[in-house]
C-alpha cells in the first residue's frame, strides 16, 4: 500500500465506529421504569423521579438520582484554651456539620493516637508529655483540617 492509501483508511476507519451510546435509560436498583408515546420516567425508592422525553433528535432529562455535595468553604476551627494542660475544646462553626474524629500527630508526622470528642467536644489530652502537637479533625462531611496546638506540663 501506498502512503496514500493509509492516510484515507486511517481517515476514514473513525468513522466507521461509536465511542458512544446514547440511550433514554436511568439504571435503578429499586423503582420502577414506565415509557409511554416517547416519555420515559425512572423512579427509584428515596430519589426523586427522573423524567426524559424525546422527540427526534432532541432529549429532555428533568431531575436528578442523586443529590449533589456542595463543600462548604465556611467551615471554621475554634479550639481553647491553647496551651492546654489536660483537656482541650474543638468546635466546628459555619457549617452545617459535625466532628466525626480527631487525630493526635507528633511533630514528626507520626498519628500517635485517635481522639473520639466528647458530646461537648472536649478531648483529654493530660496523659501526653508536654510539647507541640497536631491535630487532624475529620468532619462528617468528608473534609479535614489541622489544627496546631501547646501541651504543657500540669
Amino acid at each position: 500500500m501506498n502512503l496514500r492509501s493509509i492516510l484515507i483508511l486511517l481517515l476514514l476507519l473513525p468513522a466507521s465506529g461509536f465511542a458512544q451510546k446514547v440511550t433514554m435509560q436511568v439504571s435503578n436498583a429499586q423503582g420502577f421504569d414506565f415509557s409511554a408515546s416517547g416519555v420515559l420516567i425512572s423512579s427509584s425508592i428515596g430519589e426523586p423521579i427522573i423524567t426524559t422525553i424525546t422527540n427526534g433528535e432532541l432529549i429532555i432529562t428533568q431531575g436528578f438520582l442523586q443529590p449533589e455535595i456542595i463543600p462548604c468553604n465556611d467551615a471554621a476551627l475554634s479550639y481553647y484554651p491553647n496551651p492546654t494542660k489536660d483537656d482541650l475544646t474543638v468546635e466546628i462553626n459555619g457549617c452545617e456539620t459535625e466532628i466525626e474524629s480527631m487525630q493526635l500527630i507528633d511533630i514528626w508526622g507520626r498519628v500517635l493516637t485517635t481522639l473520639t470528642p466528647t458530646t461537648n467536644n472536649s478531648v483529654y489530652l493530660g496523659d501526653i508529655s508536654p510539647g507541640v502537637y497536631f491535630i487532624r479533625v475529620f468532619l462528617t462531611n468528608t473534609e479535614s483540617q489541622t489544627i496546631k496546638i501547646a501541651k504543657v506540663s500540669n
